[in-house]
């Protein structure tokens, strides 16, 4: 038996294929990474482009708000928090003047102690984060109006500052090009119904004119959807950035900050200097682990199972290891699943666009053009409905997809 290794949450689960299957493993590793992380976030706080070093850029304000993503994305914000703090010190905005603000789009709001986990305990206890709210109007204020996305609301700390530091890391992002940058803003601190009209642009960017799924990870140019959320941080006029670049261990290798626009491009071209991902080309199975913030549930992982149909034939089959311990993550996903035929639920998700209608419609559609076979916590009650082929474990799901398949050649991403 051929033998290799995902990742499945927090455990590693072993591939094991026939002998007569070719595998190759895609196991892409991160060069230069950094030794000293706290050095590099601070010379890049120091020599930011397009922008005044974070000190001077805060020297007269009153209120400085700090974003941060929530717990559905890597970041290591528990270090590059540090040296943005001692420059805001520096700059007279003790804790007392500075907003530690949680970014969490429309997704659910992080557990106290994971929270506790992404910062450190004491920077829980001295600055007492607070979650945005997308959900609460009462919470969020109008901060401009955009020619796509119409009345944009942000949450009240976020509009009310005098700057705003928007954090997070850089790694290519399936509907946005590449997270980091202009996302922090929105759609990660503003109203729900500011999220959904910026996120109403991404379904021209996933769903091809013939309905079937494409990703737009590692590409920002011509995504109507990040240019949007670009021209409304620049609108806005009081951000400034700092974006990171995670090694394959979580810890910060990489760089860059000022202005939101020039700062994001920095730090892609960072990660793009880093990694070196291989071009996809087909195979007659994919076999994907998912493992860290995306583990967590069906939406977070559905990310994982998109980057793998770039790696398979037409028809050909996916394993796909999602533990999802939190289920689907979000009670709203699982309607969508009843939207009638595939037709009928596109033409649904153009009338009244919802994000996780998108993420619906994509998984229905790969489980629609792939038998998808899928080793996870989750009911098979529940993902049966949804198109997929629930099996008791990695093996299993394997056993089957070489016995129901022609397979010669597989690739596992781990």
């Amino acid at each position: 038996m051929t033998a290799a290794t995902i990742g499945y949450g927090d455990l590693d689960l072993e591939v094991r294929l026939p002998p007569d299957v070719e595998i190759r493993v895609i196991d892409v590793e991160a060069r230069g990474s950094g030794a000293d992380p706290l050095g590099v976030v601070a010379r890049a706080i120091d020599a930011p482009h397009d922008a005044l070093p974070l000190e001077e850029a805060a020297a007269d304000a009153e209120t400085v708000a700090v974003v941060i993503p929530d717990g559905t994305r890597q970041a290591a914000a528990d270090l590059y928090l540090l040296p943005v703090l001692s420059r805001l010190a520096r700059a007279g905005v003790g804790p007392e003047r500075t907003k530690l603000i949680v970014a969490r789009g429309i997704h659910a709001a992080t557990p106290r102690r994971y929270v506790e986990q992404m910062i450190g305990r004491e920077m829980l206890t001295v600055l007492r984060p607070v979650q945005s709210a997308p959900a609460t109007p009462e919470s969020n204020v109008t901060i401009g109006e955009d020619p796509e996305l119409g009345e944009v609301r942000v949450h009240q700390m976020v509009a009310e500052a005098d700057l705003v530091v928007l954090t997070g890391s850089v790694r290519p992002h399936h509907l946005a090009g590449f997270g980091g940058g202009p996302k922090a803003l929105v759609p990660g601190v503003a109203q729900r119904e500011t999220v959904l009209a910026a996120h109403r642009l991404t379904l021209d960017a996933l769903v091809r004119p013939d309905g079937s799924i494409r990703s737009a990870a590692g590409n920002i140019e011509g995504n109507s959807f990040h240019a949007a959320l670009l021209r409304v941080a620049r609108s806005f006029g009081k951000t400034w950035l700092l974006n990171v670049v995670l090694d394959m261990e979580g810890s910060i290798c990489a760089a860059a900050a000022g202005e939101v626009g020039a700062a994001h491009a920095a730090a892609i071209d960072a990660w793009r200097a880093t990694y070196e991902p291989p071009e996809p080309e087909p195979y007659d199975l994919a076999v994907i682990g998912v493992e860290g913030p995306q583990a967590s549930n069906l939406i977070q992982g559905h990310k994982a199972l998109l980057r793998s149909i770039a790696w398979v034939k037409p028809g050909a089959p996916i394993v796909w290891a999602i533990r999802a311990p939190d289920g689907p993550g979000h009670p709203s996903l699982l309607q969508w699943f009843s939207a009638g035929k595939l037709p009928r639920h596109l033409a649904a998700l153009r009338r009244d666009f919802h994000p996780y209608g998108l993420t619906a419609y994509s998984m229905r559609r790969i489980a629609k053009d792939h038998p998808v076979y899928v080793v996870s916590e989750m009911s098979r009650d529940l993902l049966r409905p949804m198109g997929f082929l629930p099996c008791k474990d990695l093996q299993h799901a394997l056993d089957l997809a070489c016995e129901e398949n022609e397979v010669k050649r597989a690739v596992v991403l781990p």
